[in-house]
């Protein structure tokens, strides 16, 4: 047997804290463990991972410099050496844990559970890694690299987390609602004695989160419910600020070593005492992998990322768990409606005639895959996990009826809202009505798109959200389902992936890039059809308005790339039906970002 790592080669060197390394025993496919010490940490602590069914995904703590690592597996040992670098980029993510002026800081959870303080900074520095080390994976996976942001860290070059005391009285915070807070705290926050305010991007946790429920209730049934028990909570992100509830801090690992339990704990959430925040899925596991893929996507914004119609910056971020854990391949497999039913975190639902009705069993009826959140790795050349296709509705080509039909999907949200979609036929094309309403019945979003009709094909997703806020306000959670992605790209962990465009997006932008001394930081300029920057484009970026999600796009990542392009209507797919203006994002060489609101009619045929 021989021990193989495939994502990472000897003597790489990354500027990640906390690198993955995937491989495989060869010759087995048994189940077992693998140890993993980094000689070159003192004292070196050997840390016990899982082998599933002869694969494994192992996390490393590197220090600055050349790291030794040791795998050993049962006789057998494989040495990898990796290097840590410090890149120059002066721009980085500073973890905050805040706590109340008149309160002690603990977080809620249960009794043999350390909600202490320290547990939660322990607990937020470990979370920032594992984004940190999922965003460059998932960079490249695109090709880009493992490139990424970089966390603040102290004079041993090691990431750690502030605790930032409020004025805000406890009962004051619990008061507020989750813009109130957001609204709050980016003021105190850039009014604080904090230095390198302006290099920093905010990623903040609320040590308030309160999740009550009164006597004799029965447990909340939706998560609009859960939301209405909870005091102190929020998940929003724009501008430098991304600020996240601890509602399920008590559910995330603190330390390295207990990563791989904390993502397959099959443990069932007590909903009368706490809040499941886990996309219907109400265990521990679940919780974890929300919580932290959802505190992910806020940071997103704060990077100018918008909705997407797939990956993390939709509903993907709840599939963060399987980048960090092996999924089981001769366990049990989902059959592809039930699949789609699980990565449709926003609608549980059941198709019956050309109905969807909500169907909670979706999710209890196959808890051997919940409780085996693991898949086998994929030895291919491509070195990447091949994703389940989605689910798609046949239709039979030779089928022509006589008068034009419409079929009407309803869904109930993630959040307690409801989606109406009509789909109605006309002549070579199908025209797609969405409906958004609020709890209250209320519509809160109506988009129209055309769609050329597929031979054999169509599919009942949406990828329509919620209005957004403007650029200057913070955007929540979308509730829109997840998409198969639009590009040629096999993407290893379901929905956790970083679309496209965001990953383009990423790539080139400030905070994942030293300075270079020719930036000007001009921006690019949109005027009319026609976008400009001296300093090459990189990616023009096509969002609703005012919802402000990606319909559509363009990259330009070559040696050299353009300096004008002209927005051709002919050219853009998913254009949405009778949209007056869309807003047109640009981004160049250099990462500089212009953002505008286009009148449809201004674009070139």
């Amino acid at each position: 047997m021989v021990i193989r790592v495939y994502n990472l080669h000897d003597n790489q060197s990354l500027s990640l804290h906390l690198p993955l390394l995937i491989g495989d025993i060869d010759s087995t496919t048994s189940d077992g463990s693998i140890i993993v010490i980094n000689t070159s940490v003192q004292p070196c602590q050997p840390i016990k991972w899982p082998v599933v069914e002869g694969a494994f995904k192992v996390l490393v703590e590197l220090k600055v410099g050349e790291n030794v690592i040791r795998l050993i597996h049962e006789s057998q040992v494989l040495v990898l050496t990796l290097n840590r670098y410090i890149p120059e980029i002066p721009l980085f993510v500073r973890p905050v844990y805040i706590i109340c002026s008149d309160d002690d800081g603990n977080f809620q959870g249960p009794e043999d559970e350390d909600c202490s303080v320290l547990s939660a900074v322990d607990r937020v520095t470990l979370a920032a890694m594992l984004v940190q080390t999922f965003t460059a994976e998932k960079l490249n996976e695109h090709g880009f690299g493992y490139k990424t942001f970089q966390l603040e860290m102290d004079q041993e070059y090691e990431p750690f987390c502030h605790i930032f005391r409020s004025q805000l009285t406890l009962e004051k915070a619990q008061s507020m609602t989750g813009n109130e807070l957001w609204t709050h705290f980016a003021k105190e926050l850039m009014m604080s004695n904090f230095t390198q305010k302006d290099c920093c991007k905010w990623f903040c946790f609320m040590s308030f989160t309160r999740y009550s429920l009164p006597e004799n209730s029965e447990p909340p049934r939706s998560h609009g419910d859960i939301l209405k028990h909870t005091k102190g909570h929020a998940a929003l992100g724009g501008g430098g600020l991304a600020l996240f509830g601890t509602g399920n801090l008590h559910t995330w690992a603190r330390s390295i070593s207990e990563i791989h339990q904390r993502f397959t704990d099959v443990r069932k959430i007590d909903r009368k005492k706490y809040m499941d925040d886990s996309a219907y899925r109400e265990y521990h596991w679940a919780n974890y992998a929300t919580g932290l893929g959802a505190a992910l996507h806020e940071l997103g914004h704060t990077f100018d990322l918008a909705h997407t119609p797939s990956g993390v910056m939709a509903r993907g971020f709840d599939d963060i768990n399987r980048v960090f854990i092996v999924q089981r391949y001769k366990s049990k497999q989902r059959s592809t409606q039930e699949r789609s039913i699980s990565e449709d975190r926003s609608s549980v639902c059941s198709i019956e005639s050309g109905k969807c009705t909500e169907s909670k069993a979706a999710y209890t009826t196959n808890s051997t895959s919940y409780q085996n959140p693991v898949k086998k790795y994929n030895k291919m050349e491509t070195k990447c996990y091949i994703a389940p296709p989605p689910l798609v509705v046949n239709v039979e080509s030779n089928f022509k009826p006589l008068v034009p039909t419409s079929l009407t999907f309803s869904s109930r949200n993630y959040d307690g809202t409801e989606r109406h979609q009509m789909i109605s036929d006309q002549i070579g094309c199908e025209i797609i009505t969405d409906l958004l309403l609020g709890v209250d019945g209320r519509v809160l979003a109506k988009t129209q798109c055309r769609r050329e009709k597929s031979s054999s094909c169509s599919s009942v997703s949406s990828a329509s959200s919620p209005p957004s806020p403007l650029s200057t306000t913070p955007l929540t959670l979308p509730n829109s389902p997840e998409e198969p992605p639009t590009q040629q790209l096999s993407f290893t962990d379901g929905g956790a992936h970083w679309y496209r465009s965001s990953a383009v997006l990423l790539y080139f932008h400030r905070w994942f890039n030293k300075s270079n001394p020719t930036n000007q930081g001009k921006q690019p300029e949109i005027s009319g059809n026609m976008v400009k920057s001296n300093n090459g484009l990189r990616l023009v970026e096509l969002r609703s308005f005012p919802q402000g999600e990606v319909f559509h796009f363009w990259e330009f990542i070559q040696d050299t790339p353009p300096t004008v392009f002209q927005l051709r209507t002919t050219q853009i797919r998913n254009l949405p039906l009778g949209a007056s203006f869309v807003t047109v994002f640009v981004e160049d060489t250099y990462g500089n970002i212009a953002k505008g609101k286009v009148s449809v009619e201004d674009f070139s045929k």
